[in-house]
């Protein structure tokens, strides 16, 4: 096994331990990245434990029970390792920080390391030269994500390129039964369910605030920790430990949740002007998708084009 290290926090990391926490944030089983870096789970484990106990904390927290049985999730500081590996020079991969999207994440692939923070926060990374690219959906709150741009000021520094619509809305467990808007907001008033609530700085966060203040509801019960993507909410939910979520219609189908349609909104990307040219092979990427057809998305023949 290779010996290379990252410094971190004042401490050297392996690179094994970044190769590993990757995985596991893609298919959510330590035992999983293990097999994928043919490696034995034990020293898998055993990686990933010298490492938090450099740092005196963890970096991966497991999740038990439900009928879905468990899985593995990064931490907060976790995501953070992934982000220090994005900005030393390992690779030469495009670094984007995101708010989540299926889609997205299947275009980039492995030429590019990813971290979701959400749109507001993935704006903030380019900002501060900390991330070249962001995927931000904040249509339905600002009129566009171009709008935003200007109010902003940052369109010196940030191009916008035109991506696709998506259908957001609500995801909700089936066993709650068939639900319309009113009877589950209701529900919700009532101090019924329980929301999956998203992390600050998301998107999705910002829309069911707002949407919710619209609906006249105040303080909603929710789980005490943020879900940090659609797919962790779906999660929370199909695991009974909430009764629904802010969530795409694709995510929600995904997992096959109830699903009740809130909004459309524009996802599109944004890169720093002076990343354009290492961003070329995502553009093409989008445009590639002309003509698709996905359940959940809507996308137009300007994919992919510069806009502002």
């Amino acid at each position: 096994m290779s010996s290379r290290t990252v410094r971190f926090r004042g401490v050297d990391i392996r690179i094994e331990v970044i190769e590993l926490l990757k995985l596991v944030k893609k298919y959510g089983s330590l035992n999983k990245a293990a097999k994928l870096l043919n490696i034995p789970y034990s020293t898998a484990f055993r990686l990933i434990r010298e490492a938090e106990v450099k740092l005196s904390e963890a970096l991966m927290e497991g999740i038990r029970g439900g009928s879905c049985g468990g899985y593995s999730r990064l931490t907060k500081l976790g995501e953070e390792l992934l982000l220090a590996f994005s900005e030393g020079d390992l690779g030469g991969k495009l670094i984007v920080a995101s708010s989540h999207d299926e889609l997205l994440s299947y275009i980039l692939d492995d030429y590019a390391s990813v971290t979701w923070v959400g749109s507001m926060n993935g704006l903030s990374m380019l900002l501060i030269n900390k991330a070249q690219v962001a995927g931000v959906h904040l249509s339905s709150i600002y009129g566009s994500n171009l709008s935003i741009l200007k109010a902003l000021g940052v369109l010196d520094e940030l191009t916008l390129v035109r991506g696709y619509g998506r259908v957001i809305g609500i995801g909700y467990r089936e066993e709650l039964g068939s639900m319309n808007l009113k009877d589950l907001i209701n529900e919700v008033k009532r101090g019924r369910l329980i929301m999956a609530k998203r992390n600050p700085g998301s998107g999705t966060r910002l829309l069911s605030e707002l949407w919710l203040r619209r609906m006249n509801v105040s303080n909603p019960k929710a789980l005490n920790r943020v879900a940090w993507t659609h797919d962790d909410v779906a999660k929370a939910i199909i695991r009974g430990e909430a009764d629904y979520g802010f969530i795409t219609q694709y995510h929600a189908e995904k997992w096959g949740l109830r699903f009740i349609k809130v909004t459309q909104e524009d996802y599109d990307i944004v890169v720093r002007r002076d990343s354009i040219n290492d961003a070329q092979k995502l553009l093409e990427a989008l445009r590639g998708l002309r003509g698709v057809n996905i359940r959940g998305y809507l996308i137009g023949n300007n994919i992919g084009q510069i806009m502002g």
